[in-house]
């Protein structure tokens, strides 16, 4: 099975950008064979990213929608219904102020492709992706913000 992570910024504003991300998705199903959306769920982009995978499940219903936690979580937690699963990647354990850097690392790792919507060079998202151009992974920039992406495989127009 391959796998695509996402990582943008929490607090991004990302409405002008739908399209080019479920162009992104649609393209990674059909011609690269990802059935896993891996996201975060903390910010803005992994939500929009979360909804429009959840969206296109009507026509490719192999994708699952897999919320990445960067703690464990408690005994009452509840999966929100848009996704399919969680998953807890860290196999070791780290201070909590450096949990999400090392899950995100851990989603770089796992995944075949990296969906961008990092428009800043602050911040952890900014450090998943130069993370993720050091490990060579497929990044694709669904918002046009060009900072130095390894490969692009269907760029914004």
């Amino acid at each position: 099975m391959k796998s695509c992570a996402v990582f943008g910024h929490r607090d991004g504003s990302y409405a002008q950008c739908k399209d080019a991300i479920k162009l992104a998705m649609s393209e990674l199903v059909q011609s690269e064979g990802v059935t896993q959306f891996f996201c975060g769920g903390g910010g803005n982009f992994d939500n929009i990213c979360a909804r429009t995978a959840f969206e296109l499940k009507s026509d490719f219903p192999q994708i699952k929608i897999i919320l990445v936690l960067s703690y464990h979580p408690a005994n009452d937690f509840e999966l929100p219904k848009i996704y399919d699963e969680s998953v807890y990647l860290l196999e070791r354990k780290v201070p909590p102020l450096y949990a999400i850097v090392e899950t995100n690392k851990a989603m770089v790792e796992r995944a075949d492709f990296v969906l961008s919507g990092v428009n800043s060079s602050l911040g952890g998202a900014y450090e998943a992706i130069m993370y993720a151009k050091r490990k060579n992974k497929v990044i694709i920039d669904v918002c046009g913000s060009r900072i130095l992406w390894t490969k692009i495989l269907s760029p914004p127009q």
